[in-house]
């Protein structure tokens, strides 16, 4: 465990507060907020006057969902692969200058990274050219077995269920929930080129959306593709029994941008206290990697999460908002200049809570590489058509 004083932390929250400090990588924002919500960093109760001040100054929402918490489980073994630009010089983290690609429409995306490449096996997305952001491979995680709840004995994952599509890291001028509803012409010309559709099956899309706080304001999405959908709907196996539930075409009470969908408080709950992530530093400055470990959490309990399924079934997205936690105030200035550094595998499950829900099986997972936040795409959304 790694202790904290909050009077130390004054100077790196003092940055936080510029526009560099705004720019922080998602990805350590939310392995570092994750870090303290769960005990493995936590900051001393005595702050500082100027550190107190700016917290009461600056009060964040309560996140839903406190009812239950993920336990610390084992490490696991950690992968290494880094992407084929990083023999170009380092671009320092931060600034919010915008990207080359300027101002763009939704339906501009389709261009906007370079050719993929996927391990012919597999199907993993080995590296897109340009991006920083990856497939790794899922075998380093654990699991829980089929008889975790007698003998909390977990077992090594079999393949992930879901392909990763591709990310996207955006500018945007305030916070956006429900950014699939912008994307489905992005997420049709991934699926295009993607290789992966299977004829006579219907494919789905899951969208993990991280809310990074500003100004400016950060979206990094994650687009995590299933060639055919009825593997959740249809079938008779431990991971269809609990993601039925879970990806029922019912979207969060109070989220913003769900438009007319039905909503259920139950479901929200359970929702939070099901969908899993599993964070592994891979490389990292020695605090960052300490404070992260391997261990896995129900996101949802930590920070604010909505989640959002229209009727048509075709795509489902998890916005976590970083900014809903009071402790992201403080860990965000640890991000800071650290971005070019780090790569972060993100593992995403659900979490089996009976017999028939077991063994888990990983729903998709994501490596960021080296992340520079100014290569952001200007997204301009005032002008979107897109319905609610």
């Amino acid at each position: 465990m790694i202790r904290l004083d909050a009077a130390a932390l004054d100077g790196a929250i003092s940055i936080a507060s510029t526009q560099q400090g705004q720019c922080a990588t998602a990805v350590l924002v939310v392995l570092l907020t994750w870090a303290v919500l769960t005990g493995r960093v936590y900051v001393v109760a005595w702050p500082s006057p100027k550190a107190a001040s700016r917290a009461d100054a600056s009060p964040a929402p309560e996140p839903y969902g406190r009812e239950s918490e993920e336990l610390p489980e084992g490490p696991q073994r950690t992968l290494s692969r880094r992407r084929s630009t990083l023999d170009e010089p380092e671009e320092e983290a931060g600034g919010d200058a915008p990207s080359e690609r300027g101002s763009i429409l939704p339906t501009d995306l389709s261009g906007a990274a370079g050719q993929a490449f996927r391990d012919p096996k597999s199907k993993r997305l080995l590296l897109r050219d340009g991006a920083y952001w990856s497939e790794p491979d899922p075998y380093g995680f654990k699991v829980r077995g089929p008889s975790y709840l007698m003998d909390k004995v977990k077992v090594p994952c079999g393949p992930a269920l879901f392909h990763l599509l591709d990310c996207d890291l955006f500018d945007i001028d305030e916070p956006q929930p429900h950014m699939a509803r912008h994307l489905k012409d992005r997420m049709a010309a991934l699926w295009a080129e993607s290789g992966l559709l299977v004829e006579g099956k219907r494919p789905y899309t899951m969208i993990v959306q991280l809310q990074v706080p500003g100004p400016p304001y950060k979206s990094f999405c994650m687009y995590l593709g299933l060639p055919d959908r009825d593997a959740i709907f249809g079938a008779d196996t431990p991971f269809g029994h609990v993601a039925k539930r879970f990806f029922e075409p019912i979207t969060s009470p109070g989220g913003e941008g769900g438009g007319q969908f039905a909503t259920n408080d139950k479901l929200h709950k359970w929702r939070n206290n099901t969908f899993k992530l599993i964070p592994r530093c891979v490389n990292a400055p020695f605090v960052v990697k300490r404070a992260v470990g391997e261990v896995p959490t129900l996101l949802g309990n930590k920070i604010q999460q909505f989640y959002f399924a229209p009727p048509d079934g075709d795509y489902f997205e998890v916005d976590c908002n970083i900014a809903s936690s009071r402790i992201a105030q403080y860990t965000i200035g640890l991000a800071i200049d650290r971005a070019s550094v780090v790569i972060a595998d993100l593992a995403f499950l659900l979490q089996g809570g009976a017999p028939a829900e077991l063994p888990e099986a990983l729903i998709g997972a994501v490596r960021i590489e080296h992340i520079v936040m100014r290569d952001a795409t200007k997204l301009d959304l005032s002008k979107s058509t897109s319905p609610p």
